[in-house]
């Protein structure tokens, strides 16, 4: 059975939201080539979650699968191979397709956003509980060798206690893959002081969302692996850190000409 012909028996079985993008792709499956999951999702009104969700329900692992396998088969129809007919997955298979639904971000406004606050920063926290600390000690790490001051801090009482230390000109940085609702308080504080916060995340409806300048959400590998074992999503954060270096390498690099 081809992707399309997956898609159009599967509708009954989609949410409204969900069957609001299939119907754009079976209308417009020659656009999809150039469409990124984030673009289909604003085009369709709905969240790229959504857009995730259906993928799965056709038994791809994310959007950058899914795609493929649609311009696999558009390009080469006498090859189409369905999804179910897929090789077994592995734990590399999960990463790779984690990173590869990374992709729109190379030209997201988010990215480029992020990167031209932290070069024009006077000063730059990351923060990050539990695990998360240790993606936040990464993005320090990689920010000092780019010569932007940066340091993190894991400690929740320490984070409440820079409410009275950081000021305008600087920027919070917080890893949390749940968008947890305990930094609401913090970030509402931090910005009283005109302070940027960003947040980077894996949960697209944290409210945490609504709350900062700019939110960036990464895929969820654990959720994505439809529970194959509990993936260490420090991998794709680490992943990300790589990219927002390579971005801000370019901004610096505009800036001094």
């Amino acid at each position: 059975m081809s992707v399309l012909d997956q898609l159009q028996e599967s509708l009954s079985d989609f949410s409204r939201n969900e069957r609001h993008v299939a119907d754009y792709i079976l209308s417009n499956p020659q656009e999809m080539r150039s469409l990124s999951g984030e673009a289909l999702a604003a085009i369709c009104g709905v969240s790229r979650s959504t857009v995730l969700r259906l993928c799965q329900k056709l038994g791809y692992q994310g959007y950058a699968e899914f795609k493929y396998a649609l311009q696999h088969e558009t390009e080469h129809p006498a090859q189409t191979r369905p999804a179910d007919a897929l090789p077994t997955q592995n734990v590399l298979t999960y990463y790779c397709s984690g990173m590869l639904q990374m992709e729109p971000l190379v030209t997201s406004d988010a990215l480029r956003d992020f990167a031209d606050t932290l070069s024009h920063a006077n000063r730059v926290v990351a923060l990050g509980l539990n695990h998360s600390s240790v993606s936040a000690e990464q993005l320090a790490f990689r920010l000092n060798k780019f010569g932007v001051d940066c340091h993190m801090l894991w400690d929740d009482s320490r984070m409440a206690s820079y409410e009275r230390v950081l000021k305008q000109g600087d920027v919070v940085v917080i890893f949390s893959i749940s968008g947890r609702d305990f930094y609401e308080t913090l970030v509402s504080e931090y910005r009283k002081n005109r302070v940027k916060v960003v947040l980077i995340t894996m949960d697209p409806d944290s409210s945490l969302c609504h709350l900062v300048d700019i939110s960036i959400v990464l895929p969820f590998l654990t959720y994505n692996a439809g529970g194959m074992y509990p993936m260490d999503e420090t991998v794709i954060f680490f992943m990300f850190i790589e990219m927002l270096a390579e971005k801000l390498h370019q901004t610096l690099h505009r800036l001094d000409e």
